[in-house]
């Protein structure tokens, strides 16, 4: 028999014999829960999937949804089961581990049971009943399923609705806000959204100046007498304690406070008394931060998106906006006290890392592997008074592939250093009335010098970027308007000696010195913070040009059309880029979880350019793409060559990559495990004889999607997570088409080293 299948055997052997022994510390007449069922006939169309939150026991957890991996390790500790005295620690670590089985307990399924009531009695089911009963399972003995038997009844819907107020000025804001009103006539009676509409309640009127207004003055009273398939809702504004009615505050003064120290100089500046010890800011950049003066009406928005305009200028450590009764009216007027504690001037970082896995991103190039780093950085805080920073980066790293071709040595250098300086303004738009609702922003200016050399080549760049960066929402926007990236490159010669003469000129075009030069935009969004539970993250670098400006002054002022132009004797790059990134997260429990991940970017050289710059070229394969192939291994398309060892050409103008992500907990806030499918690969544009089949052709490009699968582990850290996944090829496109499901020969000898690898990294992959 072959060894894997005898390996599966065994492994199946054992999972079998542990499900059939995970009861053996059960107390007898006792039964292990291993289901929670629940019994309604219908749920008139409502959506009730969060009714098992309310259950008081769950079942054990399940590894791979049917491997009690936690419920075997107790046992294994509490009864030994073959572990000798000598070895307690192995014991004691079994018993951490491991999870207690969860018995049966009548008194928690009648809280159980209670708690579904509740809970449909709050989607509306006020007439709901529920009962449960066990059943002992008959073939494995010692474990028993409860089944709740629900009785939904009919739903109550609003019959009528209104608002009460003793106060006009709450009435007129309610009657004028109307539209917004989240419960409606002839709506189904739901208590999330009751609350939900006492939560507008309050927003509505603390964003209009009620600054002691508090969720607990709306009440609602819901009167079923007439029936029980209909209610009437009266929502009622309570006064204030000791019924004194709410009042509208206004803004009385406004001080700021920066810094320990004593304070010493008192100005005035924009409506704002500033009072500064030895830490001095200018006025001007503290004032357009706080965006509410005094005489405005008291706005809760405003004051948050003040707390986030300090917070993000990088100043202070501590930022506490305080809201005192004026002494000349203590009524309707607020003095604000804004406390700022500052930070260090000065900071100096080091951070040795081990460098991970990435797409190529920006103006740099990513090679893919595994080694040591350290990143040193300056900062300089508050440079000119204007709370300015000034960041001074230096990042060595040393490299290498795992990977048997290349020996396992050190195969790249990288050294740069990066300046920036960033202004928490956005420079000239400041002042323009769109910029007043965005937070965050800043105007950063950045130069770098990066050297790079790899095994066949050497690289020198020195990009030099200026930015707008800004929040809105959940998004965050970044617009380089100005981009310059001088790149020049050098291939060893007996590497272009060893390569066929079309691969050799497709190199050297790749790797040509050239001139970067255009706008780049970028975006991130995210909704984690409304459900993070179910939550989107976006990424995209939307719109990337270059070359443009310089075409149209060669073009129309000198009347050049030819190819190949040169701005001081070095060839400028010309083309288009865009690409997408959206990262989807559902959280199943506490301990599952699945991550879907898809990915699409293209490239397309034009005019002075016929191959997109390698730096800008999209790659797959590493341990955050496909994890059975290592960087820059497989396509473009179904191209395929002699040699493992030479990967530079196999990148690609267009790319397209999915993955889903299983992750399920191991050991409680350490070990997390990991399942995957990748998918993926890269494909040209054009038509290129040197590489046949690397084209994207619509009639064959899904028969050239590489795909692997594969497991993981997680290990946290607290402050860092170490990464390690082992990638299994399933389908190679570089195969020819009837041999391209590599997995049908998994028997094989050496099926293993050749078709898998193993990935090393930081943090997640998505």
């Amino acid at each position: 028999m072959n060894t894997k299948l005898k390996y599966c055997l065994i492994l199946f052997t054992v999972l079998g014999n542990t499900a059939c022994n995970i009861t053996r510390i059960v107390p007898e007449g006792e039964y292990l829960l291993v289901k929670n069922k629940i019994e309604r006939i219908d749920d008139h169309g409502v959506n009730l999937t969060d009714e098992r939150s309310s259950l008081k026991q769950k079942p054990n957890r399940k590894l791979l949804g049917f491997v009690k991996f936690h419920l075997w390790a107790y046992q294994y500790g509490k009864k030994g089961l073959g572990i000798r005295k000598k070895q307690p620690w192995l014991r004691k670590l079994a018993e951490n581990v491991g999870e207690a089985p969860v018995l049966i307990d009548t008194n928690k399924m009648d809280l159980s049971a209670t708690r579904l009531s509740d809970y449909y009695f709050s989607k509306g089911f006020l007439n709901n009943t529920v009962s449960y009963h066990i059943t002992p399972r008959k073939i494995f003995k010692k474990r028993a399923f409860v089944t709740y038997q629900v009785k939904l009844n009919n739903y109550t819907v609003i019959n009528s609705l209104s608002y009460n107020s003793a106060s006009k000025g709450i009435s007129d804001l309610l009657k004028q806000t109307f539209n917004q009103q989240i419960l409606k006539k002839d709506q189904r009676i739901d208590f999330d959204k009751i609350e939900d509409e006492r939560s507008r309640i309050t927003e509505l009127l603390r964003n209009n100046g009620y600054f002691y207004f508090n969720n607990s003055f709306v009440d609602f009273q819901i009167d079923t007498n007439q029936s029980q398939q209909s209610a009437d809702v009266v929502v009622n504004i309570r006064n204030n304690k000791n019924l004194n009615p709410h009042y509208q505050q206004t803004i009385n003064s406004v001080k700021v406070l920066i810094g320990d120290s004593i304070f010493t100089d008192t100005l005035i500046y924009d409506r704002l008394q500033f009072l500064e010890g030895d830490y001095k800011i200018k006025p001007t950049v503290l004032a357009k931060n706080i965006i509410f003066r005094p005489s405005d009406v008291y706005n809760a928005d405003l004051v948050q998106k003040t707390y986030s305009n300090l917070l993000s200028m990088g100043l202070f450590s501590f930022v506490t906006i305080r809201f005192n009764p004026s002494l000349e009216d203590s009524l309707t007027r607020l003095d604000v006290v804004i406390l700022l504690k500052t930070t260090k001037k000065h900071d100096f970082v080091i951070e040795p890392q081990a460098i991970y896995t990435q797409q190529n991103l920006g103006l740099e190039t990513n090679n893919n592997s595994f080694g040591i780093a350290n990143n040193l950085s300056l900062i300089n805080r508050n440079v000119f008074g204007g709370a300015e920073s000034f960041n001074l980066t230096s990042y060595t790293a040393l490299e290498t592939q795992i990977k048997k071709d290349n020996q396992g040595s050190f195969t790249s250098f990288r050294q740069s250093l990066n300046a920036e300086l960033v202004i928490p303004s956005l420079i000239y738009f400041e002042r323009k009335k769109f910029s007043q609702v965005l937070i965050k922003k800043s105007t950063k200016i950045n130069t770098s010098i990066i050297f790079d050399q790899n095994k066949n080549f050497t690289r020198k760049v020195i990009p030099l970027t200026f930015t707008y960066a800004f929040t809105k929402g959940r998004t965050s926007f970044g617009i380089t308007p100005f981009r310059l990236s001088i790149n020049q490159s050098s291939v060893d010669a007996d590497f272009l000696l060893s390569l066929d003469p079309s691969t050799r000129y497709y190199t050297e075009q790749l790797l040509t010195n050239n001139i970067v030069a255009g706008p780049l935009t970028s975006l991130y969004w995210s909704n984690r913070d409304k459900n993070p539970n179910y939550f989107l993250q976006i990424r995209s670098n939307p719109v990337e040009l270059s070359g443009n400006l310089a075409s149209l002054y060669f073009n129309q002022i000198k009347g050049d059309y030819s190819a190949n132009k040169e701005i001081f004797n070095v060839k400028y790059a010309q083309y288009a880029r865009s690409d997408f990134n959206i990262i989807l997260t559902n959280v199943i429990n506490e301990n599952n979880s699945l991550a879907y991940r898809g990915y699409v970017g293209a490239g397309l050289p034009y005019g002075n350019t016929l191959f997109l710059p390698f730096e800008r070229r999209f790659f797959v394969g590493g341990g955050n793409s496909l994890r059975a192939w290592r960087a820059r291994s497989i396509g473009p398309g179904s191209y395929s060559d002699s040699s493992s060892d030479i990967t530079i050409e196999k990148t690609g103008e267009f790319a397209l990559q999915g993955s889903i992500e299983y992750r399920f907990d191991i050991v409680d806030k350490f070990l997390n495990g990991a399942l995957f499918i990748d998918a993926g690969n890269i494909w040209n544009f054009r038509k290129d004889e040197s590489f046949p089949n690397a084209e994207l052709k619509w009639n064959r490009f899904y028969k050239e999607i590489a795909m692997n699968t594969g497991f993981g582990l997680r290990f946290d850290f607290t402050y860092i997570i170490f990464r390690t996944d082992w990638g299994i090829a399933l389908h190679d496109p570089s195969k020819l088409e009837g041999n391209r499901w590599v997995i049908q020969d998994f028997a094989s000898a050496k099926w293993i080293s050749n078709n898998t690898a193993i990935n090393f990294g930081i943090g997640f992959p998505f």
